[in-house]
């Protein structure tokens, strides 16, 4: 897309999200080209995101708008460091921040993994040469307990190995005392219930071609938790905990901003 946008004579890029979706790592690569690139053709840019962190990091001047209307103006650092519009202060102030919740060191463990070990293969890279391979995780060893929260901190590729997304990595994975890597398709069904995951995309996690309701409401019947007459009401209540308004459940994905997604 970058270079879509530099093919034609250009004065101004106009940056809508660019790292959105990109962990941490890719992010920092994608900023520093755009401020190589804007070094080396004097380039104005243009930089639409709610990510407050990016804009500190890279913005010399900030507009704050909301619902369309433009609130406030001023250097970076006038912003952030003495922001005049409420809504401006509740941005600064929503970022997370404090302790995490304590959890009890005695809680039983629910998730062990023992030398977790990831590759992919990432095929040959010519006729004659071997196939190349990527290691995503190397021997790592955890232990989750209840309550707890665990942060890893990496590139991607790990997360789905741990509800057998990928099923190689999972023979050394143990979750509520079950080894994940044994169990039939069967027998993992009832425990996929109690894992669930967020992926990083929601955009391509989302089958287009369902609505929200459906996209929601498909593993509470796959899964027997609800009959097709009980799932519309779970459904809107699930949107509501999720923070959003239930009577958006007959959209398509398409039909959502990035956050709503």
């Amino acid at each position: 897309m970058v270079a879509i946008a530099l093919a034609n004579k250009r004065d101004l890029l106009i940056a809508d999200e660019p790292t959105t979706v990109l962990d941490v790592t890719v992010q920092a690569e994608i900023l520093s080209l755009l401020a190589g690139l804007q070094r080396e053709f004097g380039l104005a840019i243009m930089l639409i995101t709610h990510d407050l962190s990016v804009v500190r990091s890279v913005s010399d001047r900030v507009i704050l708008m909301r619902v369309g209307e433009h609130l406030e103006t001023g250097t970076t650092e006038q912003v952030f460091q003495n922001p005049q519009h409420p809504y401006t202060r509740q941005l600064i102030d929503s970022e997370p921040k404090g302790d995490p919740v304590p959890f009890d060191a005695r809680a039983e463990p629910l998730l062990n993994g023992q030398d977790v070990r990831v590759e992919f293969s990432l095929g040959k890279r010519h006729l004659f040469g071997s196939a190349a391979t990527l290691v995503a995780v190397d021997d790592v060893t955890l232990t989750v307990h209840r309550g707890e929260t665990l942060g890893i901190v990496g590139d991607s590729g790990s997360g789905k190995t741990l509800i057998r997304l990928i099923g190689h990595a999972a023979r050394d994975i143990h979750v509520d005392g079950d080894r994940i890597g044994s169990l039939s398709a069967g027998e993992l069904r009832p425990l996929r219930q109690r894992m669930q995951i967020v992926f990083q995309d929601p955009f391509s996690s989302l089958n287009p071609r369902m609505s929200v309701r459906q996209l929601v409401g498909q593993g509470l019947v796959i899964n027997g938790v609800a009959n097709a007459r009980e799932c519309d009401r779970l459904v809107e209540r699930a949107f509501v905990e999720a923070g959003l308004d239930g009577s958006i459940k007959n959209r398509y994905p398409h039909e959502f901003s990035g956050g709503q997604r």
